[in-house]
């Protein structure tokens, strides 16, 4: 941890908070690639990730009452060089914690059933820590050679009212932080890991995913509401976004490695325990607008309502049939009963196939014409995303490294903004789309400075492919992402489907 002046003092009690809080984006690539700014617009999984309203939202490709969307991501904040993940901004003179074999997935899926939609996703974090210093340092001793894991998680549902044109939705947000003893210390101890020295930084660069890690020396977990809100008027290319997220508070789960000294400090491993792990409130508010020719908000014809006659009168003439039976059935008995109901039933069921199959030729149609629509549509565009994401405080309360440190530095004292912009277009018709973006990371430390952070990103069509029948055959996309800011970097890489 980096502090101006004087070395902060050792954490005595439990009577603390470790505040969880995202400055550098880690996000679904999409999002990563406009800055962040995409809770107005806020489609497929990856909006899920910033806008509860976003499962029930329809694309302009959508052609079905029910549909699915999956997303996965990874990226590797820091990987190529020294990261101050948390802005700080300074330096102690000290041996610091250095964090290595840093990786961020992000996975989510989402289910839309006509107006109601359903989405998972998560976030997952998992970074090494070394220090090139040895108990005299700041992170305490025995804590040399930790994995520590923060994930995010989301369970959402969402409604969309008048014809799409505004989504509402909420859900949870479930916070977990795990610390594990790590295999590895200051040596490398499994092929294709090293330590790298830039400067007075140790560094851990990895060649597998994620770090082997060892026996958990803790967990916590807390939940917190969230909801959120999508105004897409039909023919207008302009959308309003919020998102509203409850402060998350959670405490110890499971108690197997917490030990109370003399005094009744609680400690697991090297740790002095906190009370609880904190996620602060939030409130993000943004606005999308499109430039060019291809619409933003065409509207979504939802084909069960479109079939909605034909239904009717099938459902009309089963319950005819079924009434004249019974009237037919009532007045014989015996054999002649048993013959008359047996051609009854196959009668039924030839007339009920036939019913289907117009059905299924109506929603064929249905499908197509509006797959047609889409494709017809041009697809020159110029999107412009704009939002500012409020952080409340926390109280008491000390970061991720302030904890791992066991150093008393209180972060989070005051409400901060993030103001975020982005861009996202598509160079080449059908081929390649291109994002860049900006926002300005805050310091939630008294002594820190906001910085500025710059994003680029896009996603490059690939070959139609089923993955072994699992999938319909449709053209695969692959996305990437960097994240550049003073003393921070990010690159990702991500895969999903083209439309």
């Amino acid at each position: 941890m980096a502090q101006t002046g004087s070395t902060p003092p050792r954490i005595p009690n439990n009577n603390y908070a470790i505040e969880i809080f995202q400055g550098p984006l880690l996000a679904p690539i999409r999002v990563t690639g406009v800055g962040g700014a995409y809770v107005a617009d806020a489609e497929n999984t990856e909006g899920s990730a910033v806008n509860p309203a976003s499962p029930a939202v329809r694309n302009p490709y959508s052609a079905d009452w029910f549909e699915y969307d999956l997303a996965l991501g990874a990226s590797l904040p820091g990987a190529f060089t020294s990261t101050d993940f948390d802005n700080h901004g300074d330096s102690f003179n000290l041996p610091n914690p250095q964090a290595g074999n840093f990786v961020d997935l992000t996975l989510g899926g989402s289910l839309k059933f006509g107006a109601l939609g359903f989405a998972v996703t998560g976030d997952l974090e998992q970074y090494s820590l070394t220090t090139s210093g040895g108990s005299g340092g700041p992170i305490p001793s025995g804590a040399q050679g930790l994995t520590l894991e923060i994930g995010r998680w989301k369970v959402q549902g969402a409604y969309a009212l008048f014809d799409g044109q505004l989504v509402l939705g909420g859900g949870a947000r479930i916070l977990t932080m795990q610390v594990h003893d790590a295999e590895s210390n200051s040596q490398p101890t499994e092929a294709g890991t090293s330590l790298v020295q830039r400067g007075t930084t140790l560094l851990t660069t990895p060649t597998s995913l994620l770090v082997q890690r060892g026996a958990t020396l803790l967990t916590m977990t807390g939940l917190g509401p969230e909801v959120g809100a999508l105004y897409m008027p039909t023919g207008a290319q302009v959308r309003l976004g919020a998102a509203v997220r409850a402060p998350v508070s959670g405490g110890i789960f499971g108690s197997e490695n917490v030990t109370t000294n003399a005094i009744g400090v609680q400690r697991a491993g090297p740790f002095v325990l906190p009370s609880s792990v904190e996620m602060p409130w939030e409130v993000d508010l943004g606005v999308a607008y499109q430039l060019g020719p291809r619409p933003l908000n065409p509207g979504w014809r939802n084909p069960h309502e479109q079939a909605a006659s034909l239904r009717e009168q099938i459902a009309f003439a089963r319950e005819t049939r079924a009434k004249q039976r019974e009237l037919e059935l009532e007045a014989l008995s015996g054999w002649a009963r048993a013959a008359r109901e047996a051609q009854l039933d196959a009668d039924e069921a030839a007339a009920r196939a036939d019913e289907d199959a117009r059905l299924d030729d109506v929603m064929k149609h249905l499908h197509d014409e509006a797959q047609a629509r889409y494709d017809n549509w041009p697809r020159e565009k110029i999107l412009v995303l704009a939002s500012v994401l409020l952080t409340g405080p926390s109280s008491n309360a000390v970061s991720v490294e302030g904890f791992l440190d066991q150093r008393v530095e209180t972060a989070g004292r005051v409400v901060t903004a993030t103001p975020r912009v982005g861009l996202e277009g598509e160079p080449l018709r059908d081929e390649m789309q291109l994002r860049l973006g900006s926002y300005v990371e805050p310091s939630r430390y008294e002594t820190g400075t906001p910085r500025q952070h710059f994003t680029f990103g896009g996603d490059i069509r690939l070959i139609p492919c089923t993955f072994w029948g699992l999938f319909p055959k449709d053209p695969w996309k692959i996305g990437f992402i960097i994240d550049l800011a003073p003393r921070y970097e990010n690159y990702g890489l991500a895969i999903g489907t083209w439309h």
